[in-house]
């Protein structure tokens, strides 16, 4: 090999070795939001990392960063090429992810992991050709564990619940706290506490891991799951399209292998876990946690029928032909997985 080859195979950026040509490692910026110790962080991305760095040889690194932006910019910034990769939930941008809102429609049942494999694949199956997650490179959606009531004073009846006023995100939440006789309060999660401590609302919807994440434990006493959960969260990982088309086929290849299912159920998991964590560190503190039941179980599951329909009537309005397939394949994927 003459000289004039060598170095415009080093000025490409590769090391020649024998007959093997070897690439740089690429280094892949992802920006995340909750903060450090939120489980997403502390415990669901440092594995994935892990997993991508194992796949590819080494040619992929990741470098996180915690930026102070509103978790709603995030998929923009994917976009933009501010960020090489984000996560976020699909609910913050109400009408962007039509499709992808039946993640977060009451009475799903299943857990984190069960929800979140189910969601991947009654998006793979259904929602991908309507390509809702555009300009960008699709890693993975995942939904978290069942969503709950969260509130500072006790709730004996649905009565209890006319006029107080509720955090929550997205167009399906809001619904929900209407016909619940509630107030809804949109703001993002990162708001949550201060919003609690300044009197702003009385309670929340979330899923009770996120209750202890961002200590909210000491003001909210009272927490409320409802069979298949009141509602659940769509949640996306994307990457910026040019970032993922710079990488060689090797490099990309590593990369998906371990998002898709894998990742979606590894975010499930991890959900899980937290959750159980936040239960056991709720009744240390005495918080009372209840499953709503009897007649008024019954009269929340028959308010909130109509948001399914609504749903429906949305999903066939962007072009998908038979949404009650879908959702019914979703539950059926969730039964499968072991969820009631």
């Amino acid at each position: 090999m003459t000289r004039l080859a060598v170095a415009f195979l080093l000025l490409m950026g590769t090391t020649l070795t024998g007959n093997l040509v070897y690439s740089q490692p690429v280094t892949i910026r992802l920006e995340t939001y909750a903060g450090p110790n939120h489980s997403m962080n502390s415990r669901a991305w440092p594995e994935w990392i892990k997993r991508v760095e194992q796949a590819s040889g080494g040619e992929i690194k990741v470098q996180v960063t915690y930026p102070p932006v509103d978790p709603r910019l995030l998929y923009d910034r994917a976009i933009d090429g501010i960020a090489d990769i984000v996560w976020s939930s699909s609910n913050y941008s109400t009408g962007r992810f039509v499709l992808a809102e039946m993640a977060d429609l009451p009475g799903l049942g299943g857990d984190a992991e069960q929800r979140s494999v189910a969601f991947w694949r009654t998006h793979d199956r259904f929602f991908a050709p309507f390509n809702e997650y555009r300009k960008v490179k699709l890693l993975t959606v995942w939904g978290h564990g069942p969503g709950m009531l969260h509130t500072r004073g006790e709730v004996k009846s649905l009565a209890d619940l006319k006029g107080m006023k509720l955090r929550m995100a997205g167009q399906i939440q809001s619904e929900i706290t209407r016909l619940l006789g509630a107030v809804g309060v949109s703001a993002p999660v990162s708001k949550a506490n201060e919003m609690l401590t300044q009197g702003v609302v009385d309670g929340v919807l979330f899923s009770i891991e996120t209750i202890t994440s961002f200590k909210m434990g000491d003001v909210l006493k009272h927490h409320y799951h409802f069979p298949g959960g009141l509602y659940g969260s769509g949640f996306f990982s994307v990457m910026n399209q040019a970032k993922y088309d710079s990488l060689t086929p090797k490099q990309k290849q590593a990369l998906t292998s371990v998002a898709g299912e894998p990742m979606a159920a590894w975010f499930g998991q991890t959900w899980d876990r937290a959750d159980a964590d936040s239960i056991a560190d709720l009744k240390k503190k005495g918080n009372t946690i209840s499953t709503v039941s009897g007649a008024m179980g019954a009269e929340v599951t028959k308010r909130l029928q109509p948001i399914e329909a609504a749903w429906i009537q949305k999903a066939k309005a962007e072009g998908l032909k038979d949404p009650a397939a879908a959702l019914a394949f979703y539950r059926a994927e969730v039964r499968k997985l072991g969820g009631k």
